[in-house]
């Protein structure tokens, strides 16, 4: 069985790792390297550092130029295997897979099609999502459904724990039903249902505005927890934080801190107030909220924002 698999982030590696592991004919497609960090390197993508550990061809040409088209062609897969690749795949390269091409997309389609699915559900305090093995079409998240399973949403659930939840989930129902899969056995159904969509996150949506209710606050910070962060500023410097407590039954003017605890400290917001549990400091590790109590000795009265 020929895979062409698309991939880019962390959040890819382990389908990757589980298509290897079904001994397949892999051909990886991801981004371009990128420049990160202080020194301005060009850095491969997550998929790119694995494919070329596990002994795989990787290419990162754009997936709209002829040269991608002509090496894919040449590849003749039976199936392509895209989870969060980071281009839009155009029509005449759809058409190239012998069987159809399969996106894992971690909601219940048609509920939140787009690139943000899981910080979506977490931003709107939704109690349930999901993962949907589906067939991709030229539209956005519009294709055929073949698989799907439904994924409880726990309170104390960020996108790090959430997206853990929904990739295990996924590798369980791709497992299960592997062999249909590359038979073509499993009916593929229309969405059914009114579609909504994901936010797209730009810069200042990752700012912390406690003049919005303590529950608002607080799923933005389970949103955004490992990235890229959710942020405010204390005595002039960054200060993302990272996991809070909502407090809905306290008071206190929005951005303020209420009260210092060994452990913990506590932040007004417009409604309620948050128990902030773990923060990281500008050009610092991330830390527990007693040890940046501890070190840079926050006073109640002081403001973040």
């Amino acid at each position: 069985m020929k895979v062409l698999f698309m991939g880019s982030p962390g959040i890819s590696l382990p389908f990757l790792n589980f298509i290897y592991n079904k001994n397949c004919d892999i051909m990886v497609f991801t981004q371009k390297d990128k420049v990160r960090g202080r020194g301005k390197k060009p850095e491969p993508t997550a998929v790119s550092k694995r494919a070329e550990e596990l002994g795989l061809p990787v290419h990162k040409t754009s997936i709209k130029s002829k040269e991608s088209f002509d090496i894919i062609k040449r590849f003749c897969p039976d199936i392509f295997f895209v989870v969060a690749y980071g281009q839009i795949l155009p029509p005449e390269i759809l058409m190239l897979p012998k069987l159809y091409p399969l996106n894992v997309h971690f909601s219940l389609l048609p509920e939140y099609r787009g690139a943000t699915p899981v910080n979506t559900a977490l931003l709107d305090g939704k109690k349930t999502t999901g993962t949907t093995i589906m067939i991709m079409d030229k539209g956005m998240d519009t294709g055929d459904i073949l698989l799907y399973e439904k994924c409880s949403i726990e309170p104390q659930d960020n996108a790090s724990s959430l997206f853990e939840k929904l990739i295990k989930l996924s590798l369980s129902l791709l497992d299960e039903n592997w062999t249909e899969i590359l038979t073509g056995k499993i009916e593929a159904k229309a969405q059914t249902g009114t579609p909504c969509y994901t936010k797209l996150i730009k810069k200042e949506d990752i700012k912390i505005n406690f003049n919005n209710n303590s529950e608002a606050v607080h799923n933005k910070i389970r949103a955004f927890n490992f990235e890229p962060g959710t942020k405010t500023i204390f005595r002039k410097k960054t200060l993302f934080i990272q996991s809070s407590e909502n407090l809905s039954g306290i008071s206190g003017e929005a951005g303020r801190i209420l009260s210092v605890n060994k452990k913990f400290f506590t932040v007004g917001c417009l409604q309620g107030a948050l128990k902030i549990i773990t923060v990281k400091p500008e050009g610092k590790k991330s830390m527990s909220a007693e040890s940046f109590i501890n070190g840079y000795k926050p006073v109640t009265g002081e403001i973040l924002g």
